[in-house]
């Protein structure tokens, strides 16, 4: 299996001493996240498309690779960071999976009196009319050995996302970012959880993860959000992931610099990946 980060805030490089590969050409960096994985049966699953169709179409032809070729997307929650190239993909005829409120209600980020559109564009809400995605909050296989988590339970009290606001039906509320899920992978190193921004709390979400698995989670990759967060909501984090037994860690995107730090010093399966690179599992 192979896993490659498409687009990430940052370019990346090759590091041989974390089995990290990257292949030649200016790869584009931007705020969001898109990852994709190749399976060993040659199935091509993405999570989530980065914030827009330039970087995505750069990225991925770099690789030796179409829009087309993508056996099918998976959104992992409804903001503009992750959903950039979906129009892309969807006028290629690619079969969309995500949550059934993925799409529900306009998205926000801040005040109510002071707020940031950061949702779905009118073009991709029109395109899904057309290419209504494949809904479900329970876990579901995607293929072979590439499965959703399904709706994350909320146990943590430190976990809560903040400062994000949702309307539906004129009325304006703060929006736990309920439909986000994350993809689990089966390796023979056990799970290899991916997450697109970790809003339900990455404790929560590998807590749920190894509630169905044996073993330990063999990874932990994705985006964290955590760029915002305190010292003692750091500290908690690192100390649950530490708790729930990963063997590495792969921060990305939303996680921010001190969270990123935090867990280099203390995981020595610490993975640093950026956008272009690849890595065999």
């Amino acid at each position: 299996m192979r896993l490659t980060c498409l687009v990430e805030d940052s370019s990346g490089t090759a590091n041989p001493g974390m089995s990290i590969s990257k292949a030649a050409g200016n790869f584009l960096a931007e705020h969001g996240l898109s990852i994709l994985v190749e399976t060993d049966r040659g199935k091509k699953v993405l999570l989530d498309t980065g914030t827009s169709e330039r970087a995505f179409l750069n990225n991925i032809g770099l690789i030796g690779l179409r829009p087309k070729d993508i056996d099918l997307v998976f959104i992992s929650h409804g903001h503009y960071d992750h959903l950039g190239a979906l129009p892309l993909l969807l006028r290629e005829g690619v079969p969309v999976h995500t949550h059934p409120l993925t799409f529900h209600g306009r998205r926000f980020f801040g005040t109510p009196s002071s707020k940031r559109d950061i949702g779905p564009s009118a073009e991709l809400i029109a395109l899904l009319k057309e290419n209504p995605p494949v809904c479900d909050d329970r876990p579901r296989e995607l293929v072979t050995g590439v499965s959703t988590t399904g709706e994350i339970a909320r146990s943590t009290d430190f976990e809560v996302p903040a400062n994000f606001l949702i309307e539906r039906g004129g009325v304006i509320s703060q929006d736990l970012i309920q439909e986000e899920q994350a993809i689990c992978i089966s390796t023979r190193r056990g799970p290899l959880v991916l997450t697109g921004c970790g809003h339900p709390g990455v404790v929560n979400i590998l807590t749920q993860v190894r509630s169905r698995s044996d073993g330990e989670i063999f990874m932990l990759a994705g985006g964290f959000h955590l760029w915002k967060a305190g010292p003692d909501v750091l500290q908690r984090t690192v100390e649950g992931v530490k708790g729930v037994g990963v063997e590495k860690v792969a921060p990305m995107h939303c996680t921010g610099f001190e969270a990123t730090k935090m867990f280099s010093d203390r995981f020595p399966g610490f993975v640093l990946m950026g956008t272009g690179c690849s890595m065999e599992i």
